[in-house]
């Protein structure tokens, strides 16, 4: 079973089991990206952990894209090596290459902004002491 046919019901389940778990504040406005100085520190990791993944995607690495999603087991290492080499193909940079991160309690959105492209967005959760990308695929159109 390959990635490609996993990531919608896995995208589903997410969004259903997100969505109740979700505490409105009484005062009818939705979640608010974190504003403390630990904010800050969680956006970096987030961005670390996305920028990782995007690198070893990029590798080829299926071992450390396992490391970097929230279910290694869905990753199918056959596809990443065939992705290999897919995101600086254009010669982006990979380090540098600009991201914005919103964190929302114990989940992160995080925009990579290409300099020759479109965004793509990804979608990472706090689990196991750290931030971890819940698609191995969410921002590649796969």
């Amino acid at each position: 079973m390959s990635l490609r046919s996993v990531v919608p019901l896995l995208l589903a389940v997410i969004l259903l089991a997100g969505c109740g778990q979700r505490e409105s504040s009484g005062d009818g406005a939705g979640p608010s990206p974190s504003a403390s100085a630990d904010g800050a520190e969680q956006q970096e990791a987030a961005e670390a952990v996305l920028r990782r993944h995007l690198l070893a995607a990029d590798a080829g690495d299926c071992d450390v894209v396992k490391e970097t999603v929230l279910v290694p087991e869905q990753v199918e290492c056959g596809d990443v090596r065939e992705q290999q080499g897919r995101w600086s193909a254009d010669g982006t940079d990979l380090e540098e290459v600009p991201m914005g991160v919103e964190i929302f309690d114990d989940s992160a959105t995080v925009t990579v902004r290409w300099p020759k492209g479109p965004e793509d967005t990804w979608d990472l959760q706090l689990a196991e002491g750290g931030w971890l990308v819940l698609s191995a695929d969410s921002g590649d159109d796969v």
